[in-house]
């Protein structure tokens, strides 16, 4: 029989220490754009997306060799998106890769 692991992704972004302050930086600069015109704040919007989707993208880039780590840990034969599993038995490593994303700091771009 296969061990199969889930990982809820959405929490992972949400709830991890760096990705909860990647996300607090980025609506710190959107809060403080109301001062500027329609058109500034449009450039701005623009630029925090593209920005929102690279602290993404290295917060999934720490995850995965660390989410391979506890998958050879547990003798996974898979890994998968919590969202996708409608129904299992896998064991959830979410806080468990939580904390060892949130022990290497902040994110850096």
């Amino acid at each position: 029989m296969a061990t199969l692991l889930v990982v809820d992704l959405a929490a992972l972004l949400d709830t991890s220490k760096v990705g909860a302050d990647a996300a607090r930086g980025l609506e710190k600069t959107w809060a403080e754009a109301k001062k500027l015109p329609d058109e500034k704040r449009q450039e701005l919007l623009a630029e925090l997306q593209n920005k929102r989707d690279a602290l993404r993208e290295a917060l999934f880039a720490r995850a995965r060799p660390l989410l391979a780590e506890i998958a050879r840990e547990k003798k996974a034969d898979a890994v998968l998106d919590k969202s996708a599993v409608l129904w299992g038995k896998g064991d959830d490593v979410t806080k468990v890769l939580i904390k060892k994303i949130d022990a290497a700091g902040p994110l850096k771009l």
